[in-house]
């Protein structure tokens, strides 16, 4: 992907006008203080031609240039991913298990569509989408990814707030309550998930199998299979958390992003997003059902 540049002359600027002030406006692709200061000390901000210094004073008629987005560079992944809504700003896909949201990995959501997905003719738009959120490597299901930069500001803060509202489906061990609340800490922070039971079925190996909807509030790491595993109801798969429990094995985590909803950062309207999980959950559970 080659490097994109933008150039910006200063057509006029009150006096005493900072460097950082007036770079995030004049440049949407940064859009923050911080960001500005990152691109002075990455090199990518010239005033003039020349690298620019925090304590640069700007008059009219400089010639600013921003070179590149600071994103890491994308790496060759391909990998066909389902887009299940987008917009000139967001673009959410579905996810399928064993591939990272983003990171120091080759296989990750990121790479897969930076080059299916080109930016949006918005000044502010990102080279490549950038994920707002991650769900676990073995975790399937709904990804949210910005394409511009103002998108990404928006939903990144939407999400710190606890403004977007997620809703997993994942098959656990036994008989969950109807209804409930888990609220044990993790690492010595308040983690809360509500759950729902929506389907409990008898197994001659396992005693129960369930299906559960798991809505959480925090967003602590791991956080659905701690609570799960803590509460004796370990999500069919989970290797990393049986502990010596029998699971299933050799089909994946069972454990799906279903739903998200929020308030688009642009329009002000509701996004719902919905999807099934896979069909293999309700499989898994007509299987044991038919074998009891």
């Amino acid at each position: 992907m080659p490097k994109r540049q933008q150039k910006h002359r200063v057509r006029s600027i009150t006096p005493g006008t900072s460097l950082t002030d007036y770079c995030r406006t004049a440049f949407p692709l940064l859009g923050s203080k911080t960001a500005v200061k990152k691109a002075i000390a990455d090199g990518r901000l010239l005033v003039n031609g020349q690298p620019a210094q925090l304590q640069t004073v700007l008059q009219k008629g400089d010639q600013l240039q921003l070179r590149g987005a600071g994103l890491p560079k994308a790496r060759k992944f391909d990998q066909d991913l389902p887009v299940v809504w987008e917009d000139d700003h967001l673009v959410i896909v579905n996810k399928p298990g064993g591939i990272a949201t983003n990171g120091d990995r080759v296989q990750t959501v990121e790479n897969a569509l930076a080059g299916s997905i080109p930016p949006p003719p918005l000044p502010d738009a990102l080279p490549r989408p950038v994920a707002v959120h991650r769900i676990d490597l073995p975790t399937k299901g709904l990804v949210l990814l910005a394409k511009t930069k103002s998108a990404l500001m928006a939903m990144s803060q939407a999400f710190e707030d606890n403004q977007v509202k997620k809703a997993y489906q994942a098959v656990v061990h036994g008989q969950p309550p109807t209804s409930g609340t888990f609220d044990a800490p993790i690492d010595g922070k308040t983690a809360v998930t509500h759950f729902q039971t929506l389907r409990t079925v008898p197994s001659l190996v396992y005693g129960h199998l369930s299906l559960v909807e798991l809505k959480p509030v925090t967003g602590r790491t791991h956080q659905l299979r701690i609570h799960l595993q803590q509460a004796g109801h370990l999500i069919v798969g989970d290797k990393h958390y049986a502990k010596g429990t029998d699971t299933i094995l050799g089909k994946g985590l069972f454990l799906c992003a279903c739903r998200l909803s929020f308030t688009h950062p642009h329009t002000g309207e509701k996004v719902e997003v919905r999807i099934r999980p896979p069909r293999r959950f309700i499989k898994t559970l007509d299987r044991e059902e038919g074998r009891s």
